[in-house]
């Protein structure tokens, strides 16, 4: 265990992990709180879901630059200006929010913003990935990149409901702008491998190039990855966004509750993606595909109490236990059934394409999840008073796409 270790956690490696650590608390505490405090204020849940899901088109539109970027210049350096952005972003949001009267705009141009250099941000560290990693560690490698996010998620969202359920939304914006700064000064003393491309006459030709160079791979050479794309543009336009929007709403509107227990079950939510991380790591190269979407299918049909509670003369304490072991099951196999997929993108891609199909390929379920938070915000303010309704043709649909996953796995192993 102790070589295993040795090999993975070299210098520069750490440094990206613990980097994430920081720079995703500080994103997550920040991306809860915001439509959350749209929430709040308008008491809509089709607002709410509008502040989920637009921001979500920034992060679609720059995501293949960001793998374009990944592949020609230094991820490091990367990382870094982007965090440093990200600080001042933070400190002008500070500025102009107590400048207008209508919260909505301001904050969906923030998150608009902040998604616009996340799309930019993730291929880099996902495409560093392999770089610090030797072939053998890959999946232990992508396993530990994503305990640590889980965990961060996990601490953040805690973090975020209490602050702002507590004394509102400036120490959030305060706690978050601190992370991003030391994330940026981590940034400069990693070193990751770099490969000169050949530079292209023009940024459009760049673009058109690379990502027509992406997509004849992804649907010509490995057409594998490309339907594995769509099977996850549907589980996350159906149960990713039914949970993310569905949750907080649930909680505060349908049961009562207040915001600190809606970012205690987000957190939980997480915690159940940190577990799901950690025994993908145990698994290694044990975890395949066709195996982790059967976990998939099982942590889905078991959050079907989420749906019963809301039949039944149910006390909101109760229901809201049931919902959040529910969402902790769910979040444990989908996060096993992630690692395992990205696993399998890394090793069938060769690493100077890496960036650019990984871009490509999370095209999809961020496409997915600006629509499906936008339709079921709409769908929970609809039918407020039938969630049930909502959650169990969710879960039946999801399984029925998981199910087409798990044949086109199985054929892999074939």
């Amino acid at each position: 265990m102790e070589t295993v270790i040795g090999k993975l956690w070299n210098r520069d490696f750490s440094l990206v992990v613990f980097g994430q650590i920081i720079s995703i608390f500080g994103n997550m505490i920040l991306s809860f709180a915001l439509p959350l405090y749209v929430l709040d204020a308008t008491g809509s849940a089709a607002q709410y879901g509008l502040a989920l899901g637009l921001p979500i088109i920034s992060l679609l539109l720059l995501t293949p630059i960001g793998g374009i970027m990944a592949d020609r210049l230094r991820k490091q350096r990367i990382m870094f200006w982007l965090d440093a952005s990200t600080t001042v972003l933070i400190l002008v949001f500070m500025i102009f929010n107590g400048m207008m009267e209508t919260v909505v705009p301001i904050i969906l141009v923030k998150l608009l913003a902040l998604n616009a250099i996340q799309g930019i941000y993730v291929p880099a560290v996902q495409a560093s990935v392999p770089a610090l990693c030797s072939t053998e560690n890959l999946t232990s490698g992508n396993a530990a990149v994503g305990v640590v996010n889980s965990l961060s998620t996990t601490v953040g969202l805690a973090a975020a409901g209490v602050l702002y359920g507590r004394f509102g939304l400036t120490p959030i914006l305060i706690v978050s702008a601190i992370c991003f700064a030391i994330t940026s000064v981590m940034d400069l003393f990693i070193r990751i491998p770099y490969k000169k491309q050949p530079p292209a006459e023009n940024v459009f030709k760049l673009v058109k190039g690379d990502m027509t160079e992406a997509v004849k791979f992804t649907l010509k050479e490995k057409p594998i990855l490309a339907k594995f794309a769509f099977v996850f543009f549907l589980f996350n336009m159906l149960m990713t966004s039914m949970m993310f929007v569905g949750m907080p709403v649930l909680i505060t509107q349908n049961l009562g509750l207040p915001m600190e227990l809606a970012g205690i079950n987000q957190s939980v939510m997480m915690l159940g993606g940190l577990v799901g991380g950690i025994a993908a790591g145990a698994l290694g190269t044990r975890l395949n595909i066709s195996r982790s979407l059967m976990y998939l299918i099982f942590g889905i049909v078991l959050s079907a109490p989420m749906g019963v509670i809301f039949l039944m003369d149910t006390s909101p304490t109760t229901a809201f236990i049931v919902m959040t072991a529910c969402a902790a099951i769910t979040a444990f196999a989908m996060f096993l059934s992630q690692v395992a997929v990205i696993t399998f993108i890394q090793s069938e891609t060769p690493s100077e394409l890496i960036g650019k199909v990984l871009s490509v390929v999370m095209i999809m379920p961020m496409l997915a999840n600006a629509i499906g938070q936008l339709f079921f915000g709409v769908l929970f303010e609809s039918l407020a008073h039938m969630p049930s309704i909502i959650i169990f043709a969710t879960i039946a649909l999801t399984v029925l796409v998981i199910i087409r996953a798990r044949r086109i796995a199985l054929a892999i192993n074939k």
